[in-house]
């Protein structure tokens, strides 16, 4: 199904900005960001500003005819630059309104302007592409491949860390976050869940909808997500009037919308915490049973079908403000995202069973740490990137901070660190600075052996020490 003609290609590009020029000599863009771990992630000399996905989806057919329009700020003056694309036909690219040249090589795609773009100028990058996406496999990670996900008759996104750039060409790395917008056009019978709001549905001549969603604030790209399937659709409303919309098949367990009828309250409980809810919307997709595992996708988490109980909500809620809005510079900073949203389903947990049964927890933790392993949180290697160390050496780490500088420091270090960084990135780096700014504490030795000691440190405050269990650290 190819409903984007070579004409609306064009009419898309007459909007483009126009190129500035300067008399720098222009360069190539670097085919990397410069992640530790993902060298060929992401891309360098170019800051993405906005992403206009306009994308025709067959779900049977798992087939994709779609033009992305990309504006983006050139940092350096640039002779080529890249995207990230895997797979797909690309069949035309305009830089500017004028067709660019282009070269495939990998995920890399190779982009040649007419003319350079000057350094700090605005340029409008317009793709047309097509075909049958299909997930990229990541070392590491505990599932087949990320990205586009075809199950017979629908289609659902989960990208982390690289997947993005199975569905849409993309600078694909949290360090460059953009606005999104999606106008995704299906079949008539199918409903369309993205990130943001949705500002319209519209029936088609044709008889195929289109659905058009805005997210209005910066977005790391492997929380962009579009899923397509016979949703039956729920509406709430959370505190202070903010937009709750839930998505579950039609042919979903019985009840599974039921399972979100606590998120007004779990998002009044971390906004205690944390602060302020940092987005226009919030949500949650459930997709199908056979999927064990969760995202949290910006303003919209996606659920296996098992996935979706309160402990999970809450971790996926609380990445909202830990890993979305304040986003990982680099994704040995993973910790950052994932050991906080962990740590927010301990706090949960103290909440709803008290404090004795969070300290029973953390013996248990501790224990089991020191008879399993000593992974450091910060900087654990791509192999170890969604380890033991980062989802439950982190949160203890997180434990041990608040046990040593207490409840009242350790929530404004958590409240700063959302607000300071909110809508950008951070490193390890920035919080632990932070947490010493708050408590007027040097914490250079409880950082350094949870965070990146090879042994599990003692926890004197909890009166945990691995020399005196029985297993010690074998």
């Amino acid at each position: 199904m190819r409903i984007l003609s070579v004409a609306s290609l064009g009419f898309l590009a007459c909007s483009a900005v126009p190129a500035a020029f300067s008399d720098d000599p222009p360069v190539a863009g670097a085919r990397g960001i410069g992640d530790p771990y993902y060298p060929d992630l992401g891309n360098g000399g170019y800051d993405t500003l906005h992403y206009e996905l306009v994308l025709a989806v067959d779900p049977v057919a798992n087939h994709l005819d779609a033009v992305a329009t990309i504006d983006a700020m050139a940092e350096v003056s640039l002779a080529s630059f890249h995207l990230d694309l895997a797979g797909l036909e690309v069949e035309a690219i305009l830089v500017d309104g004028a067709p660019a040249a282009f070269q495939r090589d990998g995920h890399e795609l190779m982009i040649e302007p007419e003319r350079a773009l000057a350094g700090g100028s605005r340029f409008q990058v317009v793709v047309r592409y097509s075909g049958s996406p299909q997930t990229v496999p990541v070392p590491g990670i505990p599932v087949d491949g990320v990205g586009w996900m075809h199950f017979e008759d629908r289609v659902f996104t989960l990208s982390q860390p690289s997947g993005s750039m199975t569905w849409y060409p993309v600078n694909n790395h949290p360090r460059d976050k953009a606005t999104y917008e999606f106008r995704v056009t299906v079949p008539e019978t199918y409903v369309v869940a993205a990130n943001g709001i949705l500002v319209s549905n519209e029936e088609r001549e044709d008889g195929r909808r289109t659905f058009h969603f805005r997210a209005s604030d910066p977005m790391a790209s492997y929380l962009a997500t579009m899923n397509v399937a016979p949703f039956e659709v729920r509406e709430m409303e959370g505190p202070g009037g903010l937009p709750l919309t839930f998505y579950a098949p039609i042919d979903a367990r019985e009840g599974a919308l039921d399972d979100f009828d606590r998120t007004p309250e779990l998002l009044e409980v971390l906004t205690e915490w944390f602060g302020p809810y940092p987005f226009e919307s919030c949500g949650g997709v459930i997709m199908n049973e056979s999927f064990g595992a969760a995202l949290e996708t910006q303003t919209i988490p996606v659920y296996g079908g098992r996935e979706a109980g309160i402990g999970t909500q809450v971790h996926e809620l609380a990445h909202q403000w830990f890993g979305n809005s304040v986003s990982v510079d680099s994704w040995r900073d993973l910790w950052l995202s994932e050991s906080f949203a962990s740590y927010a389903g301990w706090l949960w947990r103290e909440r709803e069973d008290g404090s004795e049964e969070l300290d029973a927890r953390l013996r248990r933790q501790y224990e089991f740490l020191c008879r399993r392993g000593d992974q450091a949180p910060a900087d654990p290697g791509a192999e170890r990137l969604f380890g033991l160390g980062v989802y439950l050496r982190g949160p203890m780490a997180l434990h041990a901070l608040r046990l040593r500088i207490g409840d009242e420091p350790f929530f404004e270090v958590l409240r700063t660190f959302a607000a300071r960084y909110r809508n950008a990135t951070a490193t390890t780096a920035d919080f632990t600075s932070l947490a010493e700014e708050i408590s007027g504490a040097d914490l250079g030795e409880l950082f350094e052996g949870w965070l990146y000691g090879s042994e599990i440190p003692d926890l004197p405050e909890a009166e945990l020490s691995c020399a005196e269990s029985d297993e010690g650290n074998g």
